[in-house]
């Protein structure tokens, strides 16, 4: 089973509307809602590839009710702890002329000491039946990156294989605590290793291998259109995508992850495992929605990408 823990889970919007502008009123009936947030981009697109998967976030108040009844609607296995503060509300934006999504993000509620406790604890109980745990998204206020840092040393030591994709402050607590893998973008890469963002597939060849100095076993940034590069024992390896026309980017590295993890626990080689991720994350920026695939297009794009040794 993949485990998803979730600490900033969201009720996304995405509305469409074609030639958006600012600054004027603009109506449309062209509404997705979903249960959202990255770990829950990561669920859905897992599910499509028919990977067992189970989501541990935190909910609270009336959209925390409707985060939860719209996962299981999805068919989203979940455990959820309850927090004092409303979940937050994600509006995402997309103009089919434009050539991306706008992503508008709360940040999220200020949690207790008790919020936190009550995730923690329920989240260590759901990895005791899990072969790959994902640590996916930002921190809700309140919680410092140590606390972070502290859970994913309680996982480490009782064997849960942990790969992380968060940022800032939390990523760099997490690098501390030594997981498993981790998954990040070029800019979130770059910061966490005091420089600028990694764009040039020979620098994050190089970058990768300093996370993995760190101790981090299995190291992934994604670059955009370029694609994505991994490192492990066994080497590094890049996949380049075919040209596509992008509808949203948003959820793609989430959709990435989620192909990724599914090809771990297949059993595929590192090379492969790469490629069906970067095919998930390309054929999400063909739809609206994080973490929707299709799978037709998965399996087309992963025949066109290319796979080949970097560094």
């Amino acid at each position: 089973m993949l485990l998803i823990i979730t600490p900033n889970p969201a009720l996304d919007r995405t509305m469409v509307f074609p030639g958006l502008r600012l600054g004027t009123v603009q109506r449309t009936d062209d509404v997705v809602v979903a249960a959202g947030g990255k770990g829950l981009n990561v669920a859905r697109a897992a599910r499509t590839l028919a990977q067992t998967t189970l989501v541990c976030a935190p909910l609270g108040g009336l959209t925390g009710e409707m985060v939860a009844r719209l996962a299981e609607a999805e068919g989203i296995a979940g455990r959820w702890s309850r927090q004092g503060a409303e979940t937050r509300t994600c509006i995402l934006l997309v103009d089919p002329e434009g050539g991306d999504a706008t992503a508008l993000n709360e940040s999220g509620p200020v949690f207790t000491a008790n919020d936190w406790e009550s995730f923690r604890a329920m989240t260590l109980s759901a990895a005791c039946e899990s072969q790959l745990c994902l640590l996916s998204g930002s921190l809700p206020r309140g919680v410092t990156p140590a606390a972070l840092g502290e859970l994913l040393g309680e996982l480490g030591s009782v064997g849960r294989r942990v790969i992380v994709d968060t940022s800032g402050a939390a990523l760099t607590a997490a690098l501390a605590a030594r997981p498993y893998g981790v998954k990040v973008n070029g800019a979130e890469l770059g910061a966490a290793l005091g420089r600028g963002e990694v764009t040039d597939i020979a620098d994050a060849s190089m970058a990768l291998a300093e996370l993995r100095a760190r101790g981090v076993e299995l190291a992934a940034v994604s670059l955009g259109s370029r694609g994505a590069i991994v490192a492990d024992a066994t080497g590094t390896w890049w996949a380049c995508p075919p040209p596509i026309n992008v509808l949203s980017s948003v959820g793609c590295g989430d959709s990435l992850l989620a192909g990724m993890s599914a090809g771990l626990l297949r059993g595929l080689a590192l090379p492969d495992v790469l490629r069906l991720g970067v095919a998930c994350g390309s054929a999400d920026a063909l739809t609206i929605g994080g973490g929707r695939l299709d799978l037709a297009e998965v399996e087309r794009l992963m025949e066109l990408t290319q796979v080949e040794r970097a560094g």
